[in-house]
């Protein structure tokens, strides 16, 4: 963790650690136990499986591109002198258009897991619930930066998560 960066209640830690295993348990269970997994092979002649992979692999370089870049940022985010935060502008390919390109990211890596799980009932209901968690927090961070950098911050980047959506 930075140095600057707020602490983490021990309560949001332990939901979360809870959530991730109950999610990962629900996809194991399904995937295992329940799907007949006849069609289920990740081949390249398998397309929906090769397809959904592609989409998973992109939304994971997302995340992970836009996460460093944020991350980054709040390296150098405190002046030594008066000890006070000093916020700036994410710029990368992925915050051209959208404010949250980290949160498009991990959308886009549920989905492509959705895809190829074939679409199975906990895969859709976890991306569903992701979706539901992560849009409502980039709208706020999006209302943030136009609020917090009024005619500084790009124009083209309109949209909060999902370009020409939300």
């Amino acid at each position: 963790m930075n140095e600057g960066s707020a602490k983490v209640p021990l309560i949001v830690t332990v939901s979360a650690c809870s959530v991730t295993a109950l999610n990962g348990y629900l996809q194991a269970v399904y995937l295992c136990n329940i799907k007949s997994l006849g069609t289920m092979t990740l081949s390249l002649d398998n397309s929906q499986h090769f397809i959904g992979l592609i989409i998973f692999l992109s939304g994971m370089y997302i995340n992970i591109h836009s996460d460093s870049v944020l991350r980054n940022l709040r390296r150098s985010n405190t002046t030594p002198s008066t000890n006070q935060k000093q916020y700036f502008i994410p710029h990368s390919p992925f915050f051209k258009c959208v404010s949250c390109p980290n949160f498009a990211g991990e959308l886009l890596q549920w989905f492509g897991y959705c895809i190829m799980s074939e679409f199975s009932l906990p895969s859709v209901a976890f991306c569903v619930y992701t979706a539901g968690n992560l849009i409502p927090r980039a709208d706020a961070h999006h209302k943030w930066y136009l609020r917090e950098f009024k005619k500084d911050y790009p124009k083209q980047r309109r949209w909060a998560v999902l370009p020409g959506v939300v």
